[in-house]
């Protein structure tokens, strides 16, 4: 583990890798966590890297956009080094979590004007603890089914990724920092 140079106590926070080089890190999506005392380095799985567009950070998660313009679908990520359950979170990281995902979603819901939200922690490929929160209408490509395997994934153009991201700026106020500001 880093430890911080000064010795002072930090809130548990995460850094995201700009000119730091650690051998622990390759390619993108790293971060220095502060938890628990000490400085921990985080890495987003390398699937998750691959599809999905990052939006920015909640105090505890990494908040994504899956690059599926066929449905809006955002992943929110906890920032903590190898979990892949929700329990092995901590108490206060398992509120968090929630907090953060019944935010994302009431958001969501209003913006997207959804029918339903589907909210999902599976697992089964990317073992890495990630919550889907994908807004769902009647006439979107899978409805009724679930979305995974149905269709073959649009990607967002930068165009429209933007114009998600713009449409999330005046809701997405509350202790949410944007990628890039």
């Amino acid at each position: 583990m880093l430890r911080p140079t000064r010795g002072e106590a930090l809130p548990d926070h995460a850094y995201p890798f700009k000119n730091v080089r650690h051998p622990a890190v390759t390619g993108q999506g790293g971060y220095l966590i502060w938890q628990s005392g000490a400085f921990i380095v985080f890495v987003l799985d390398s699937r998750l890297l691959q599809d999905t567009r990052p939006l920015g950070d909640f105090p505890l998660c990494r908040l994504l956009l899956s690059n599926d313009s066929n449905y809006p679908w955002f992943i929110l990520v906890p920032r903590r080094a190898d979990i892949s359950e929700v329990f092995e979170l901590s108490a206060q990281d398992q509120l968090q979590l929630w907090q953060e995902t019944t935010t994302l979603s009431k958001i969501l819901k209003d913006l997207f004007s959804a029918d339903k939200l589907n909210v999902a922690a599976l697992g089964n490929v990317v073992s890495q603890l990630h919550m889907h929160v994908i807004v769902r209408k009647r006439d979107d490509a899978a409805w009724p089914a679930p979305v995974w395997g149905k269709h073959q994934a649009v990607p967002y153009t930068d165009e429209a990724f933007a114009a998600i991201r713009e449409r999330l700026k005046p809701v997405l106020t509350t202790d949410f920092r944007f990628e890039g500001e």
